[in-house]
């Protein structure tokens, strides 16, 4: 029957009730069941329960010659999705390789009632194909409804925050509840799925033992017994308590350096997927939207790239394999209705290694036009490329008719990271389609462990900031001799700690990241540079109330602001053990149509990496715009080819040169050469206006230094602004192996037109975190993470800012 507009009060209690069967309207012969939390932002199955029998290795192929998509349109919007063959429905525990059950999962973006349709053909590879078919009876065509209520969901659970969406014009992505997203993730190891805990993975080169400690009672659990989750469950959890908000991860590393990670039912059968591995897949990847990880999903490696076009016969002059086709389909429909979710077309994609796979120019964007047809949410499609091609690879995906949105940044000298996120920034703006730009691979040995790099320098000060100050949408940790191996993601918390410690001060002084541009030549010593070094001394991002300016080898700041009026000003260490409260604080006011304002030195350790942040008038706690409609495809279109334009200049210094290429020898050092001594800081341009001087107070004493002893190993020469030049090698096989006494005040506090807030938000997010995995750890592992954390945190200083939590 079908379901009319319940009250209000109806609506509300169905939104309450779990696993539950709201509505049918299908022919009586047909059985639908409704299954999930019926809420916004949360993944909701629609059943068919009695669909034609299906089997892995049947005569009919299941995920092949069948097509079911749904089509659900409530308050203002109709999502198309494409759904799939689930065997019994229960296969995560049941490891059932036949049944009746056809799962479509959509995930409401709104609360109130949704009707949906289903179509369901049958016929030789109709999945890859966008009409025809026999239609399946008595499904296609059924109909029915359901009503979600709003999301009860809070704290770090993406279903609380909505999907993570491309939007128009902006280079970051934004989650529907309002909040824009800086992405902290981990890059290594690139097999994260490579575990034993699957089905059909006990080849798998994962067991993430140290971190079965981490799962939690009532977290997700698959197979026979509880046991078989917990490594890469506590995994998750460690990660998510440690500040990680992205997690890198490819399905499909089958004739790629791992070779332990694939969909099908083997390496080889392309045709035929493993569904209770992929449920399996799915509860993990649900359970990773419950506690704020991002999905970072990438489809191939530059070793297989080409894999699927070679495995197929029928393969069309086009070079677009039917086998690619079902492979995105069954990605989507199974995972696509996940809130925090990348799409990355390829790593190192276009590079012609030794397998002498490389995908075309016209590959890519086939590839791009499919995905982005079959996928209705508008989730980020990115790509990745080797060092030296990000020009010949990216180049032709720009402008506003190119379906990439995002790219996905290897660089290999860690002191060019802010000059190459600066110009792909700027390209891809150029050509009318800022592109999401993250910097998510790094050259060399990537970031090591704390064992061996205990601060972080190079990492904290060439990438993080080097990326954040570029306009970057934020950064992954790639780790060269764990990139296949690495078990415990503990061995890297004084980096994770690091880098969620600049997420912090984003989020809590409310700095809008999202609306502010790369403005190096606003501060004294930024712009310009040599084509191989880090460009400028010093960096900044700008809007016209903000201003973040990054001193990498510290200094004075003169800056030049863009507007007149009041602005506040505040230092702010990024280094672990320091507070994290702004130091310094002060107001200046200046002229209409701005001035160049001389701010000084850092309070103290002068010589060191420093942020300054300038706000004008009562912009510390202005709030991110409310979110715009992104509205979905209503019908699924077929994917045509779209040119890039050609008379887009790609960045100029990304061309090709022997130090582009990464090596293992290639090893930044981890701190920075001490700096030349500092000149004052004055304008030497006439058309400048002159700095105005504004003398900082006096340092405190010098506190005992937390600072490890530096590594052993080649130091860079005086005044050197990047690491040592690699030798000249060729690349070598594998994916990335070849890669080679003054009061601390807030500045909310000083602002004459906000009430003052104690500190405290920040930490108390972190203790509730903190809280939640120390339940589960070991003593010495919690002795550990409190360090790191209390670090991180500034060591017991108050906190300031705006709060949002």
């Amino acid at each position: 029957m079908a379901v009319g507009r319940p009250s209000a009060a109806a609506a509300v209690a169905a939104a309450t009730v779990l696993a539950a069967a709201v509505a049918v309207a299908a022919p009586a012969t047909a059985a639908i069941r409704t299954s999930g939390e019926l809420r916004q932002w949360h993944p909701i199955s629609v059943d068919i329960t009695d669909g034609p029998a299906g089997a892995e290795d049947g005569n009919d192929n299941p995920f092949l010659d069948y097509r079911l998509s749904a089509t659900f349109t409530g308050p203002g919007r109709t999502v198309v999705t494409p759904c799939f063959w689930a065997a019994d429905g229960r296969a995560e525990h049941t490891g059932a390789t036949s049944g009746t059950v056809w799962r479509c999962r959509f995930t409401p973006d709104r609360p109130g009632t949704w009707a949906y349709v289903l179509d369901f053909k049958s016929g030789r590879r109709a999945a890859v194909r966008q009409a025809g078919g026999t239609p399946v009876e008595p499904h296609d065509g059924a109909t029915g409804a359901i009503t979600v209520g709003a999301t009860d969901k809070g704290g770090l659970d993406l279903r609380g925050k909505g999907k993570l969406r491309v939007v128009g014009g902006k280079r970051h992505l934004r989650f529907d509840g309002g909040e824009y997203f800086f992405k902290a993730g981990a890059d290594s190891p690139e097999n994260f799925l490579g575990y034993r805990g699957f089905d059909g993975t006990a080849a798998g080169r994962h067991a993430y033992r140290p971190h079965v400690r981490d799962w939690r009672s009532g977290d997700p659990t698959w197979g026979a017994t509880a046991d078989r989750s917990k490594g890469i469950i506590g995994a998750v959890n460690y990660l998510s308590a440690a500040g990680v908000n992205a997690i890198y991860a490819m399905p499909l590393t089958a004739g790629g350096d791992a070779k332990d990670t694939w969909p099908w039912t083997s390496p080889t059968a392309i045709w035929r997927y493993d569904v209770s591995k992929l449920a399996q897949w799915s509860a993990l990847f649900d359970h990773m939207d419950a506690v704020g990880v991002v999905l970072h999903l990438v489809l191939s490696e530059t070793e297989n790239e080409e894999r699927l076009e070679r495995a197929d016969p029928d393969v069309a002059s086009s070079g677009f394999s039917d086998a690619r086709r079902l492979y995105y389909r069954e990605l989507v429909a199974r995972f696509g209705a996940k809130n925090g979710l990348v799409w990355n077309a390829g790593e190192e994609n276009g590079w012609a290694d030794r397998s002498g796979q490389a995908n075309t120019d016209a590959q890519r964007k086939a590839f791009l036009a499919y995905l982005a047809a079959i996928e209705p949410y508008g989730a980020l499609r990115a790509l990745h490329t080797y060092p030296p091609d990000k020009r010949s690879v990216y180049t032709p995906l720009l402008g506003g008719r190119s379906e990439l949105t995002g790219a996905s940044l290897q660089v290999a000298r860690w002191s060019a990271v802010h000059r190459q996120t600066r110009e792909w920034v700027a390209a891809s703006a150029a050509a009318g389609k800022p592109w999401v730009v993250s910097v998510d691979e790094i050259g060399g040995k990537g970031a090591q462990p704390d064992a061996v790099t205990p601060n972080h320098d190079r990492e904290r000060v060439d990438v993080l900031w080097g990326a954040l100050t570029a306009g970057a949408a934020g950064v992954e940790w790639y780790y060269q001799a764990g990139d296949q191996s690495l078990e415990d993601f503990r061995g890297h918390a004084r980096l994770w700690a690091t880098t969620a410690r600049a997420v912090a001060l984003l989020r809590t002084e409310r700095v809008p990241f999202w609306a502010m541009e790369p403005a190096d030549e606003r501060v004294d010593g930024g712009g310009g540079g040599g084509r191989g070094g880090r460009g400028g001394h010093n960096w900044a991002l700008a809007g016209p109330n903000d201003v973040l300016v990054f001193l990498p080898r510290g200094g004075g700041a003169t800056v030049r602001l863009p507007q007149g009026g009041r602005w506040t000003a505040g230092w702010w260490s990024p280094r672990l053990g320091d507070t994290r409260s702004l130091q310094g604080v002060r107001r200046v006011t200046v002229g209409a149509g701005g001035e160049a304002v001389d701010f000084g030195r850092p309070p103290r350790e002068a010589n060191r990496d420093w942020a300054l942040l300038l706000k004008r008038g009562g912009g510390a706690c202005a709030k991110p715009p409310p979110p715009t409609e992104t509205p979905a495809p209503a019908a699924t279109p077929a994917p045509t080819e779209t040119p890039a334009p050609t008379e887009t200049p790609a960045p100029t210094g990304d061309a090709p040169t022997p130090t582009e290429v990464p090596t293992e020898t290639a090893v930044p050092p981890e701190t920075e050469p001490p700096p030349p001594a500092a000149a004052p800081l004055t304008s030497t341009s006439s058309t400048r206006p002159p700095a105005r001087t504004w003398a900082p107070p006096s340092p405190p004493p010098p506190a005992s230094s937390r600072r490890s002893s530096p590594p052993s190993g080649p130091s860079a020469p005086p005044g050197a602004t990047g690491p040592p030049a690699a030798p000249s090698a060729g690349p070598s096989t594998g994916r990335r192996v070849a890669r080679s006494g003054r009061r601390r005040t807030s500045l909310r506090a000083m602002l004459a037109t906000t009430s003052a807030r104690g500190g405290g938000g920040v930490r108390a997010g972190a203790r509730r975190r903190r809280g939640r995995r120390v339940a589960v750890g070991g003593a010495n592992d919690r002795a550990a993470d409190d360090r790191v954390l209390s670090e991180a945190e500034g060591g017991g200083g108050g906190g300031g800012g705006c709060d949002r939590r």
